[in-house]
C-alpha cells in the first residue's frame, strides 16, 4: 500500500483580505492559486415562449482583451452587506447598476427571481457564485419594456464596449459561446425548470 503524499498548504491574505494566495507544495513541486473571498452572485436573465419553454437569455457581451475576442458572460457582482439585506436585494441592485434596469419599477417581483445553486470558476481566480435567474417574460415580447444601458456600469474599463444582449437559449446550450459561466448558468436554469 502506498503511503499518502503530504501536501503543505499556506494561505496568505492580500489586497486587504479580499483575496488569498494559496501556496501548495508536495515534495519538490509547488503551485500557487488565487482565491477570491467575496460573496459573489451571478444572474441569468431569461424569457419564455408562449408555451412556457426557455426562449432567450440575456448576457453581458464584452470585448475580452485577454483573448482578443468578443465574449458573452453572466451579470455578476458581490453581495454588499452595506447595501443588500437579502440576496434578492443584491439581484435587484445588480440589475440597476450593471444593466440600468430598475426591476421593481418594471414590475418584476421576488417570485420572478429563482435561486439556482452555485457556480464555481477556478481560472484565473477561484471564485464561488450564488446563481440566480430572473424571469423577464412579462417584460419581453413585441412591445418590450426592456431597455438595457451600460452607462451605470461599475467597470469603467468595459462599459463603453459592452452591452446586455438577448441570445437564443439554444445557442448557449449548443456551445456557441466559450464562457463557462454562461454555460453553467444555462444548465442550472434547465435543471431548475425540468
Amino acid at each position: 500500500m502506498l503511503s499518502p503524499v503530504k501536501i503543505t498548504r499556506t494561505v496568505t491574505p492580500i489586497l486587504n483580505g479580499q483575496f488569498d494566495v494559496v501556496s501548495l507544495s508536495r515534495e519538490q513541486h509547488k503551485a500557487e492559486r488565487l482565491v477570491s473571498k467575496a460573496n459573489h452572485i451571478a444572474v441569468i436573465p431569461f424569457d419564455c415562449s408562449q408555451d412556457g419553454k426557455i426562449k432567450s437569455i440575456y448576457g453581458l457581451k464584452f470585448d475580452n482583451h485577454a483573448t482578443g475576442q468578443r465574449d458573452v458572460t453572466l451579470l455578476t457582482d458581490s453581495f454588499d452587506s452595506g447595501k443588500d439585506k437579502t440576496a434578492y436585494d443584491a439581484v435587484f441592485r445588480l440589475f440597476l447598476e450593471e444593466a440600468g434596469v430598475n426591476l421593481e419599477e418594471a414590475g418584476v417581483i421576488e417570485d420572478d427571481v429563482f435561486y439556482l445553486g452555485y457556480i464555481t470558476s477556478s481560472v484565473p481566480v477561484s471564485s464561488k457564485f450564488k446563481c440566480f435567474a430572473v424571469d423577464l417574460t412579462k417584460l419581453a415580447g413585441p412591445k418590450s419594456k426592456l431597455e438595457f444601458t451600460r452607462n451605470l456600469s461599475k467597470s469603467n474599463f468595459e462599459k463603453d464596449s459592452s452591452e446586455i444582449a438577448r441570445i437564443g437559449f439554444n445557442q448557449v446550450v449548443n456551445g456557441d459561446f466559450s464562457d463557462s459561466m454562461i454555460l453553467s448558468g444555462a444548465f442550472l436554469l434547465i435543471s431548475y425548470f425540468s
